[in-house]
């Protein structure tokens, strides 16, 4: 088989109206594929994976830790008072629709970027206050999103927003990046795991973490035999070692089979992508994500040279934090399969390739 002799797929990341997602066919348990698609899975040789939300269910985990980690900075060094909250896990979605916010270290370093320059400029450091003065978590992350998404427009916003160079030279005093990020890893891994995860001990945080509360999501069961696996994912080498042993993954994907944030290259930048293909050496893989951020990887690398040798189909699942509040929007998109879980994906896979 040529990759010549696969059918074409479109190769832009561009919103549809409802009236075209109907040419994805509807099989039954909330999964959905479009009907040229339907006719490619018969040749599907590699399944490449996100692990949060798609290996794991994160919801309880990384979610609620971008929220802790910003108020812990917020109120331990930078002397905000303990009246309400910056965020809510559930609010984090909104930095995940508005692009460019894969890794979860860059949602904390926005949300903290966003109070530090609020207190500046109303001389506050009341949370409760500073949720309900503008600009709001959604007018934020929406400027963000029409900007083209990602931490360095945050950033870039944010200076505009502070049209005083004092201003802004007081936020780069209080905005300690590194910091906040290693805040971040220990409320995450905890006093069990900070060490071999990040090669330290916490230092700021005693706790028990929350790397325990992960939920395995996928069946290994139901992968079908004939494929390759592959994972492309926003965390850490030693993260993603961990979380595939205790999935039980790590024999049925090698590490020679992943792309983590250690590459040195991230979604939503197509050559994630492309380097996770050149490793496995694939015909035609589906990618199975949950995000908006894993379609615009799948989008922008097929604009990439070479793209058309080592095909990828955009699958998108429901069991990130949002759920399947997602359906709709995924479809809209041009998401080429939406389904429930990862779990519903291989089922359906394993029955067209038999």
């Amino acid at each position: 088989m040529q990759a010549s002799s696969l059918p074409e797929y479109p190769n832009t990341f561009e919103a549809m109206s409802p009236l075209e997602t109907a040419d994805r066919l509807p099989l039954g348990g909330g999964l959905f594929i479009k009907q040229e698609i339907l006719r490619m899975l018969p040749q599907v040789e590699a399944v490449l994976l996100d692990v949060d939300g798609v290996i794991v269910n994160v919801a309880e985990t990384f979610r609620v830790v971008v929220c802790e980690a910003a108020q812990f900075y917020c109120e331990q060094f930078l002397g905000f008072e303990r009246d309400g909250r910056l965020i809510y896990p559930s609010e984090v979605e909104l930095f995940k629709r508005a692009g460019g916010f894969n890794n979860d270290w860059d949602v904390t370093l926005a949300v903290v970027l966003l109070a530090i320059a609020k207190s500046l400029r109303y001389e506050t450091k009341n949370p409760r206050r500073l949720r309900e003065w503008a600009p709001t978590l959604e007018e934020f992350t929406d400027e963000i999103a029409r900007r083209g998404g990602g931490l360095s427009v945050a950033e870039a916003y944010v200076l505009e927003y502070l049209d005083s160079p004092t201003l802004r030279r007081e936020l780069s005093l209080q905005w300690n990046q590194r910091t906040i990020v290693q805040i971040f890893q220990e409320i995450y891994a905890g006093n069990q795991y900070c060490k071999r995860l990040y090669g330290f001990d916490p230092e700021h945080v005693q706790s028990e973490g929350y790397v325990d509360k992960e939920r395995v999501l996928l069946n290994p069961r139901l992968i079908p035999p004939s494929v390759k696996l592959g994972v492309l994912t926003g965390r850490t080498l030693e993260e993603t070692r961990l979380v595939l042993q205790r999935a039980d993954l790590t024999d049925l994907i090698p590490e020679g089979h992943w792309v983590t944030h250690d590459d040195g290259v991230q979604k939503p930048d197509g050559r994630a992508l492309a380097l996770l293909a050149e490793r496995l050496r694939f015909r035609l893989a589906i990618y199975v994500g949950d995000t908006l951020d894993d379609w615009r990887t799948v989008c922008r690398y097929r604009e990439l040279r070479g793209a058309g040798r080592s095909k990828v189909i955009g699958c998108l699942v429901l069991t990130g934090a949002a759920g399947a509040q997602n359906q709709t929007l995924f479809l809209e998109q041009g998401a080429e399969i939406v389904a429930p879980d990862v779990n519903a994906v291989m089922t359906f896979l394993g029955t067209m390739l038999r």
